[in-house]
């Protein structure tokens, strides 16, 4: 019998996914509701796995992270008359109920300018009734899909997602159970993983197989940004898959899984197994010990430079983002190529305003032999 976490205390990793989701939502919300220019008047947030709302400590789940981001924006939403709703759905009925009550309360003492629907649906039941919603050309849409297992975001369903415009979602999977079962047909009708690749990567890193298959999902001729965080739960991997048809929502998603994860921005553990400690210096370089992760990004991108394959800092800032890093670490490297005295020094745009077409790309000049 499964163990349902509402019924304890959240554990660490509960609450690491907690913390992600509302770093992404605070990361999220000012680029539809805060900006000069509005340009999406409809805002919806779903969150199709809500449960009650809070642990039993009173830690607040995904739905009441939602309501509390959305407090500082209550003047601009009246003020620009952007229509907001957020849509919460829980199937268990005990939880429907503890969570309606919760929304009732919070309603009865904040007059909110935006709209809270709670359901008690089956997933599919629920997507099918918002599916217009999603669909709208209109919308910007952010969708939390926090499955307790791997059969509610079938292929269907995940390539339905990544169709609709200006549309994020992020969703929770069991990685351990595709591990363990993912031979079993009723595994694999939701993620058909090759047995021998499953074999064959760690246990730690099986999210990143998981990873892999849905963006073999993508159809060829669609731009489409994808990003793991690997959580540890007690003896189990589970993970978070991040998607965008933007790159900015993919930088900030990435910025939350840097603030999780300092040292790889990818596990709430220590998934290489290195165990660096911060400010841990080598014994041989006199420098303070990365992960080699990020030793072989760095290799990567100098050589990209060097060798002519990155040429523009659009080239730079993309590579940089979809090898699940940030443009303060790409500063770091173009800095120092600069001060050796191997490329020109410029001024170069390493954040998402560059892929523009408006934005003037800048090349990145060569200086031959260092001179």
């Amino acid at each position: 019998m499964s163990i349902d976490l509402h019924d304890q205390p959240f554990d660490e990793g509960t609450r690491a996914k907690l913390l992600i989701y509302g770093d992404y939502i605070r990361s999220w919300l000012p680029v539809f509701l805060a900006r000069k220019t509005i340009s999406w008047k409809r805002v919806n947030v779903f969150d199709f796995f809500a449960g009650p709302g809070s642990d039993l400590t009173g830690f607040i789940g995904s739905p009441l992270i939602i309501i509390k981001e959305l407090f500082p924006y209550i003047d601009l939403i009246r003020e620009k008359r952007i229509s907001v709703t957020i849509f919460l759905n829980e199937f268990v009925q005990s939880k429907y109920l503890l969570l309606s009550e919760k929304i009732k309360n919070i309603q009865a003492e904040h007059s909110l300018p935006y709209k809270i629907n709670v359901d008690s649906l089956d997933f599919k039941d629920a997507f099918e009734k918002y599916y217009n919603y999603l669909a709208s050309e209109n919308s910007a849409n952010l969708l939390l899909l926090d499955q307790s297992g791997v059969k509610h975001i079938t292929p269907e369903i995940f390539q339905n997602i990544i169709s609709f415009k200006t549309t994020d979602f992020l969703f929770f999977i069991s990685s351990s159970t595709i591990n363990r079962f993912s031979e079993l047909p009723t595994i694999k009708k939701y993620v058909d993983l090759n047995r021998e690749r499953v074999e064959a990567t760690e246990y730690y890193k099986i999210h990143t197989l998981i990873l892999e298959y849905y963006q073999n999902l993508i159809p060829k001729n669609r731009i489409y940004y994808l990003a793991p965080f690997s959580i540890k739960k007690g003896a189990n991997i589970y993970g978070l898959i991040f998607g965008s048809g933007h790159i900015l929502g993919m930088q900030k998603f990435l910025e939350a899984c840097w603030k999780a994860d300092p040292q790889r921005g990818e596990a709430n553990f220590d998934i290489d197994r290195e165990n660096l400690k911060p400010g841990q210096m080598g014994l041989f370089s006199g420098k303070e010990d990365q992960p080699k992760k990020v030793d072989i990004f760095e290799n990567e991108l100098q050589k990209g430079i060097l060798e002519k394959r990155l040429v523009t800092d659009e080239d730079v800032y993309l590579f940089t983002i979809r090898n699940g890093f940030l443009p303060k670490h790409t500063r770091k490297i173009t800095k120092a190529l600069m001060d050796e005295n191997k490329i020109k020094k410029v001024k170069l745009c390493l954040d998402s305003d560059i892929v523009k077409p408006e934005t003037p790309k800048t090349v990145l000049e060569i200086i031959a032999d260092g001179n």
